[in-house]
């Protein structure tokens, strides 16, 4: 019995550069730009969670959602596989499924989570680790 394929993916571009915001999301943006070949360039990659902006506050890489839709809930994530500020429930659980002890809260805005999270860096209880393995 042949096999159809159902769509052509015609060109897959390599991820080359991604932008970092070192400024709060509430603020002007002050970016600089990780390209690939930068020593920091994998960290970066690994840190980058879905429909999300990577900001960078003392050395820490934390996501921000590209865009919140009308009543999604927020979650900001503190121990998972990604950390930062997530909307919606999907995009919290794919950084906290098969993650031991995750820490991750329900909150009202992007600036509430943001300031949480900048707060966890300060004190030190920030930890993006891989799903499923032993703590």
């Amino acid at each position: 019995m042949p096999f159809e394929i159902p769509f052509i993916i015609e060109c897959v571009y390599p991820l080359t550069s991604i932008d970092i915001n070192y400024a709060v999301s509430t603020a002007s943006p002050e970016l600089a730009t990780i390209h690939a070949g930068s020593s920091n360039f994998h960290d970066v990659v690994r840190s980058l969670a879905d429909e999300c902006l990577l900001h960078c506050y003392k050395g820490v890489y934390y996501n921000i959602p590209a865009q919140v839709k009308t009543r999604q809930l927020l979650f900001y994530v503190i121990r998972g596989s990604h950390i930062g500020v997530m909307a919606g429930w999907e995009n919290a659980l794919n950084c906290v499924l098969g993650i031991a002890n995750p820490d991750y809260r329900e909150v009202e805005s992007v600036a509430l989570g943001e300031q949480l999270v900048r707060e966890a860096i300060d004190q030190g209880r920030i930890e993006m680790v891989e799903p499923w393995a032993s703590s």
